[in-house]
């Protein structure tokens, strides 16, 4: 599969002739990174579902634009949904796990200020996290083939997460229970801990909540590396 460029249109559905601007950082990726000259053809997606084929017309450093030639149909999400409650990690830690999550098919993502998280940002360098890591979610689409990138939810504790999932809730935990050899087909909140796990507080939400509470297995995994395990295992357990 040829790799796909993420054009987030910001004018609702693509037609063939539209033209669309990028900005500069975009432009500079195509243009100085990827080296793609006036005429080219670029396989695109749009974020939201829908891939088309645009041709390159004006090169610029700051600013390219692009004509859509051929759109495919709108896919659909696929089903059912994995949401991920992710706490809030420190540096690359936090990237590579995202990347992953978003490669093994999250739809959504909510980060997590959990009680152990060592995370502590003001409201401004937070803001420009959250633009970092939906760089990063828009980076893994293009490189894996995913045409809809996952939602990133500002941070939250774990409480209000709980009052408003619309999903089955299933936390994550060195101390709980062995997987069952199947679980239900329906959409899930998969909910990871930080490094230094889930304090007695949280933990008694859970019992509060009557959550199912597993573990990934008999040894103790990095928080980094459970997003992606639990993921894999709770696709593989539904089609089981």
């Amino acid at each position: 599969m040829p790799m796909r460029f993420l054009i987030e249109t910001n004018q609702g559905a693509v037609s063939v002739g539209t033209q669309l601007s990028l900005d500069a950082e975009r432009s500079h990726y195509l243009c100085k990174v990827m080296r793609v000259k006036s005429g080219d053809e670029l396989a695109c997606f749009d974020g939201n579902g829908t891939s088309f084929t645009a041709r390159l017309l004006q090169v610029k450093a700051e600013k390219c634009t692009l004509a859509v030639s051929h759109v495919d149909n709108l896919s659909t999400r696929g089903s059912p949904r994995m949401h991920l409650g992710l706490s809030l990690l420190k540096g690359q830690a936090m990237d590579r796990a995202l990347h992953q999550a978003t490669e093994l098919g999250a739809s959504e993502i909510t980060l997590l200020a959990a009680r152990r998280s060592n995370v502590h940002l003001d409201a401004q360098r937070m803001s420009k996290k959250i633009l970092h890591w939906r760089r990063v979610l828009a980076a893994a689409c293009e490189q894996s083939g995913h045409l809809f990138v996952p939602v990133l939810n500002e941070p939250c504790d774990l409480n209000e997460l709980l009052a408003c999932a619309t999903e089955a809730p299933l936390a994550f935990d060195v101390h709980g229970e062995p997987l069952p050899e199947t679980i239900a087909s329906q959409d899930y909140l998969l909910l990871i801990g930080p490094e230094g796990g889930w304090d007695e507080v949280e933990r008694g939400l859970f019992k509060q909540h009557k959550l199912f509470c597993y573990r990934l297995g008999d040894h103790t995994l990095r928080a980094e590396t459970a997003p992606a395990v639990a993921l894999t295992l709770i696709r593989h357990l539904q089609k089981s």
